[in-house]
């Protein structure tokens, strides 16, 4: 069964109602009443001692009138809403404030342990108490002997009235609480419940691959960032989807042009469309498309590896300058071709690097072989080692045909070419400066671009300087 969000609010705030309502009825009410019970035993015997005082104080004047201190305490009655009693040494009860009383009465034989007390409850004589009653008890001395007892009785109904009347205050007034916190728990299950619904109908959008929906959540809470969170995630997602078109739209293309390319000069040859004697230029060309074919591979993959396994470097100390002349004179057959030049720029004495070797000779052949690709005949490609604090720069400039500003952010995305139409660069992957990119980057160091349209382009990376 489907628990929804406004069901758990719901036995949340029954459970919390309960638990109220238990807590004032079970453990506030008795001790409610404890607490009240003391009260009213405190307030007796307070008066219970007074007016043992000022018993004494006018039995002892003459002309005492027992009559006549009796109907001071029936004013005493009203204000305490508590009879009092005078009882005897012995325990006789010789005046009261109740009506009509019981003649005769002996407390010590009817109620033989209020007399030792300083207050007792429910206590219940009959004739001098209508029902159960609270006492409080003061002897009257006289010296060290007692002479009698003051006692107040104030009904037991009339103490737990008082403590009940609290209560059914106190359970009113968490009645109306608990409605406001219904209401309360209401407007909350609402609001998380429409937040909920809207994400979900989003997410489900998104999966439908209607990535430009947007939840419309109310307030700036975690709903909020939810919303944005998935967002973004429908954004990455969509962003993937089109990256997968895309790579499989160029890859499909690097690999069908130059298998083509194979496939047609093989038949011509096989079919004597092309004559053995010039079957060399054509088999170059074959040759040609397979190398270009396998750089294609072996690109792929170093990226498959750089993104499974991450860029696993082996560092060591090796002379950048030499590494460089080495890396550079690979490239005479491509510079011969284009009539260019490459000028190296070095200290004079050895610059040493730490760092893998393998990965970095990868990174300045990629970046020479761009600078020769997109250079114009007859021009210079500068090759520049240097070192600066505890780093060393690396440059690779050239004279070519530059990069729009809106792509120098894009250059180093997978397969991204800035020549749309392929025309200028036929044989390049697209791949060479994302693997550069991430050598770098897997080195803890830098790389930045310096372009302008129509005049060239420099490539300047950093690495960490080895000690002489």
């Amino acid at each position: 069964m489907k628990h929804k969000v406004w069901h758990k609010y719901a036995i949340v705030y029954l459970i919390v109602s309960a638990t109220i309502l238990l807590v004032i009825n079970l453990i506030i009410r008795p001790q409610n009443r404890k607490y009240n019970k003391q009260e009213h035993r405190t307030k007796l015997y307070k008066e219970c001692v007074i007016i043992a005082d000022e018993y004494v104080k006018e039995y002892r004047l003459d002309g005492f009138s027992l009559r006549s201190f009796m109907m001071q305490m029936n004013a005493v009655k009203e204000m305490l809403k508590a009879d009092v009693w005078i009882v005897s040494a012995d325990g006789m009860v010789i005046a009261s404030t109740v009506e009509s009383p019981r003649t005769e009465v002996n407390i010590a034989s009817e109620v033989p342990k209020l007399l030792d007390s300083v207050y007792l409850d429910n206590v219940n004589v009959p004739g001098l108490s209508d029902g159960d009653v609270m006492c409080a008890v003061e002897p009257v001395m006289e010296g060290y002997r007692i002479k009698g007892y003051i006692v107040l009785a104030e009904p037991m109904s009339q103490v737990l009235e008082e403590s009940d009347s609290f209560m059914l205050r106190l359970n009113l007034v968490s009645g109306v609480s608990l409605l406001l916190l219904l209401l309360v728990f209401f407007v909350f299950a609402v609001y998380h419940t429409n937040n909920l619904i809207n994400i979900d109908k989003t997410i489900i959008a998104y999966t439908d691959g209607d990535f430009g929906a947007e939840a419309k959540v109310r307030g700036r809470d975690e709903y909020r960032d939810i919303a944005r969170s998935a967002h973004m995630l429908a954004e990455q997602h969509a962003n993937l989807v089109d990256y997968q078109k895309n790579f499989v739209a160029n890859i499909s293309h690097d690999f069908r042009s130059p298998l083509t390319s194979i496939k047609g000069y093989a038949a011509a040859m096989k079919d004597g469309t092309i004559p053995y004697e010039i079957q060399g230029k054509y088999l170059n060309i074959i040759l040609f498309e397979t190398d270009r074919l396998s750089n294609l591979t072996n690109d792929l993959l170093d990226l498959s590896n750089f993104e499974n396994k991450g860029v696993r470097l082996i560092y060591e100390k090796f002379d950048i300058v030499k590494m460089l002349k080495q890396s550079s004179s690979t490239f005479e057959g491509k510079c011969s071709q284009k009539n260019m030049k490459i000028r190296l720029v070095f200290p004079e004495n050895e610059l040493f690097a730490y760092a893998d070797k393998g990965k970095i000779q990868q990174v300045v052949h990629n970046l020479i072989d761009n600078a020769i690709k997109f250079s114009k005949p007859d021009s210079v490609v500068t090759v520049v080692a240097a070192e600066k604090r505890d780093k060393v720069l690396v440059s690779v400039k050239d004279t070519g045909i530059g990069i729009p500003k809106d792509a120098i952010g894009k250059i180093w995305e997978r397969f991204y070419k800035t020549d749309l139409s392929r025309g200028k660069d036929k044989r390049g992957t697209g791949l060479g400066l994302s693997i550069t990119k991430q050598i770098i980057a897997a080195h803890n160091e830098n790389i930045k671009v310096i372009s302008t349209e129509g005049v060239g382009t420099e490539f300047v990376f950093s690495l960490q300087k080895a000690d002489s």
